[in-house]
């Protein structure tokens, strides 16, 4: 066996793919640190992560497998079963030693009101699944200002550990002390590290000196997102001064990847950006899952490298257990990297990487992604196309063999996981998740900006809403003459269109200008404030006659309470042409248009 290398697993949490200086996405990001790794290493421009949220994505990067196949599918599912084989463990025969500081994530749920601090969890016995029990030597696991450890900073192993310790400090810099105080103890031994810095995952703060240096212009969120990535980014900093001071920056491995992508949704928004790409933590879209990716070995992997390939966090184990000279593992679903980056090994290393969560089920093969939202709804996207764009054209129709074989290719993968079945019915979170990133169908309305309060290069270079709101479902909208077009393709699923985000008080009046040669019945349908799903019962119909001419229509809806997402269907798979729509609440202060003139929509 030849020199075995450290190696060093850094997991930043729901940091977004545009928060990465050398991204070249937002001029006011700054990780000089973070940067560096790319300039001294390669940058995985397709990295991605097995799901779209905490527990499950670190489920999978810990044991190298994807999750589904044993059960850590979301955050509800927890813990990691112990059966499950670590990279810790998996890393002990060939004698490393191992240690686990920041979040972990992976016991047991907390109960219902309480936190996620070390003391809590020690309370409610997930100490039997924290890294102590998954093959981890040492450990301060805690995500906040209490962590549950094996020694204290000064590196003093602690009698009658576990024990549980408090540093006041804003958390990377306790995090990063740890990680240093691991590396001084161990310069001499094999070791891995895994350092899942709690960053810039909500609670957010306004660390200095960070915050301060952060522009004054920018949001609250979003300057305090900044200055939390940048603690970390230091902190990343002085672990590679040690690494140089100890001489074992050549024999060492870094890989830094996010566990998925920022949250955007309004009053969940932590102040990180997944520009250019589509969505967000939750959704199987590349924001959800495409994160900032790097891998750095001085003198072994070549600098400054730019690699296009799709890879996925799961390829960690399968490269750590590689070069630790042990055998390969069938187990296992990544695979090792170095090769492939170095170019001695031919092809790219994944034939196609698949998703599975909630509602939600996916697979990128190649330059297509194939989605899967519930029973009905499909997205094909061509991922040659620029970012941002690509993830906004839906080609379903016009490459349906190309959609029907990686659909094949999804199941089989999917048969393999337990249980086997693909969920039928969508969540109403991943619904709205949809609705709001204007995906496929609307292929004119251009995606609203990524929060309200920030102004992205996107919003300012003059991209709004054509469609003012209003998306298209398996159709596609086109506004042409100054009337909304309804074009459907060959989807056998049913046409209709939708608006989200509305603040109707019901009962809501619907008055249509719409033309429909075939005639026939059509249908509107609406979800409450109070409710998270579409119902049976919540629609009405109404009739339009055949005709070519424009016909006006009123149509009353019995809302009871706050209507807040309504649906609205036309007769079979015909192409109406809409010239008004509007929806008015009972009290006449608000409603909700589409006109061919621009309204405001909201009180």
């Amino acid at each position: 066996m030849g020199v075995r290398p450290n190696i060093i697993l850094i997991y930043s949490d729901d940091h977004g793919y545009a928060d990465l200086g050398a991204q070249g996405v937002d001029k006011d990001i700054r990780t000089p640190n973070l940067d560096a790794l790319a300039r001294d290493g390669v940058r995985f421009v397709h990295g991605y992560v097995s799901a779209p949220q905490c527990v499950p994505s670190r489920a999978g990067v810990i044991t190298g497998r994807y999750q589904q196949r044993f059960g850590v599918e979301d955050n509800t599912k927890g813990p990691l079963p112990l059966a499950e084989l670590t990279i810790a463990e998996r890393l002990k025969p060939a004698g490393y030693v191992s240690c686990q500081v920041g979040k972990w994530h992976l016991e047991p749920p907390p109960a219902k009101g309480g936190d996620n601090e070390a003391g809590a969890n020690r309370k409610a016995g997930a100490l039997a699944f924290f890294p102590l029990a998954q093959g981890f030597d040492e450990y301060y696991t805690g995500a906040m200002n209490s962590f549950v450890a094996s020694h204290d900073l000064a590196g003093n192993k602690l009698p009658n550990a576990p024990q549980t310790l408090t540093d006041k400090r804003f958390r990377c810099v306790w995090q990063t002390d740890a990680a240093l105080s691991f590396v001084d103890r161990h310069k001499r031994d094999p070791f891995f590290l895994y350092l899942a810095y709690f960053t810039p995952h909500v609670p957010l703060e306004s660390p200095e000196p960070w915050f301060s240096k952060t522009p004054e212009n920018l949001p609250k969120e979003r300057r305090q997102a900044i200055a939390m990535i940048a603690a970390m980014d230091d902190g990343i900093g002085k672990l590679r001064a040690k690494l140089v001071a100890e001489g074992i920056e050549k024999n060492t491995l870094i890989f830094f990847i996010s566990d998925n992508g920022a949250p955007l949704k309004a009053g969940a928004w932590n102040g990180s950006l997944n520009l250019p790409l589509v969505g967000e933590k939750g959704m199987l879209t590349d924001g959800g899952i495409r994160t900032p990716f790097m891998a750095v070995w001085p003198g072994t992997l070549p600098a400054g490298k730019t690699y296009e390939p799709p890879v996925i966090n799961l390829d960690v184990a399968a490269t750590a257990i590689a070069l630790a000279g042990l055998p390969g593992d069938e187990k296992l679903d990544g695979v090792n990297l170095i090769p492939f980056v170095q170019g001695t090994k031919p092809g790219n290393p994944h034939d196609a990487l698949f998703w599975r969560w909630r509602s939600q089920a996916a697979i990128r093969a190649s330059h297509w992604k194939l989605i899967l939202l519930g029973k009905d709804e499909r997205y094909l996207f061509d991922m040659n196309e620029p970012d941002g764009q690509a993830e906004t054209h839906n080609l379903i129709d016009k490459f349906p063999q190309v959609a029907a074989d990686l659909e094949k290719q999804l199941m089989a993968w999917n048969a393999t996981l337990p249980p086997p079945g693909l969920p039928r019915s969508v969540v109403g979170e991943d619904q709205k998740f949809f609705d709001e990133h204007v995906l496929g169908p609307a292929v004119t309305g251009i995606r609203p900006p990524i929060h309200p309060a920030v102004n992205t290069a996107a919003s300012a270079a003059g991209e709004v809403n054509a469609t003012q709101g209003w998306l298209g479902r398996n159709c596609t909208l086109v506004v042409t003459d100054g009337a909304l077009q309804i074009h459907t393709g060959k989807n056998a699923a049913k046409p209709f269109i939708t608006r989200n985000n509305l603040k109707l008080t019901g009962p809501v009046t619907a008055t249509l200008r719409v033309r429909c040669p075939a005639g026939g019945a059509g249908e509107f349908s609406w979800r409450t404030s109070e409710q998270t799903d579409f119902v049976a019962g919540q629609s009405t119909s109404f009739s339009l006659a055949a005709q070519t001419d424009w016909q006006d229509l009123r149509v009353e809806l019995p809302v009871r309470g706050r209507l807040v997402h309504v649906r609205l269907a036309f007769p079979g798979n015909h192409t109406p042409n809409i010239a008004t729509i509007e929806l008015t609440g009972s009290d006449a202060k608000a409603s909700a248009d589409w006109t061919t003139k621009t309204k405001d929509s909201h009180p």
